[in-house]
């Protein structure tokens, strides 16, 4: 019986945008993750927060696409 690697936690975020948009990335390069959602936003509360899992086999390709920083390359004149 083949068994899937475990889901670990690789960030945690207080806020939802900046989850998604780090879930996002993440999905762009075909790597399957999802959000758990441990705050009391709904409470106006950040508890736990929300956590960004990755399968533990994709662990370190993760770490490494999230490193990446693009801001260099943002055009912010008008």
């Amino acid at each position: 019986m083949h068994r899937k690697a475990p889901w670990v936690t690789l960030a945690v975020f207080e806020i939802a945008p900046v989850a998604e948009i780090s879930r996002g990335r993440l999905v762009a390069e075909g790597i399957s993750c999802r959000l758990l959602d441990r705050s009391l936003s709904g409470l106006g509360l950040i508890a736990d927060g929300i956590e960004l899992q990755v399968s533990e086999t994709e662990l370190e390709k993760a770490r490494k696409v999230l490193a990446q920083d693009f801001s260099s390359e943002l055009d912010l004149d008008p």
